[in-house]
């Protein structure tokens, strides 16, 4: 029996429809295997495709066709277990560091108590080194 994949991309491909004119393809014929705990880097010029494959694998968008297997679990949408670090800003300006991270925990996680949420949203404010900006909103 094989090993078991992480993260496995099998012919993706992405396109999006141009009104009176041939769909544009933003990515084609992709293969990837990613082990757990693997770190890749996707690199290309500008316009390649790089942030429509992320966005295909964090599941905010859905590939035309191919498969997604994260776990040997088809990704059908975005999930608590991948997180997207945005190029742009993509926070609320006028909540705090943990608040922004409490609310995305909410949406993502609804059945958990208030103490275990607040444990998680700890977790992850410590995971990216920002246990001193806590209280801060972004733009401090």
């Amino acid at each position: 029996m094989g090993e078991k994949k992480f993260l496995y991309l099998e012919n993706i491909e992405k396109r999006f429809p141009i009104t009176g004119k041939e769909d544009y393809v933003a990515v084609t014929n992709v293969d990837l295997e990613i082990k757990e705990n693997e770190i890749i880097s996707i690199i290309g010029h500008s316009g390649c495709g790089k942030s429509t494959l992320l966005n295909m694998i964090a599941g905010l968008d859905r590939q035309t066709s191919g498969n997604i297997l994260l776990n040997e679990r088809e990704v059908k949408g975005p999930g608590p277990e991948r997180a997207v670090v945005f190029q742009n800003h993509s926070l609320l300006p006028w909540l705090s560091v943990y608040q922004n991270i409490e609310l995305a925990v909410k949406k993502v996680m609804p059945h958990l108590s208030k103490e275990e949420r607040k444990e998680r949203v700890n977790k992850f404010i410590t995971m990216v080194n920002l246990d001193h900006a806590r209280d801060k909103n972004p733009m401090r």
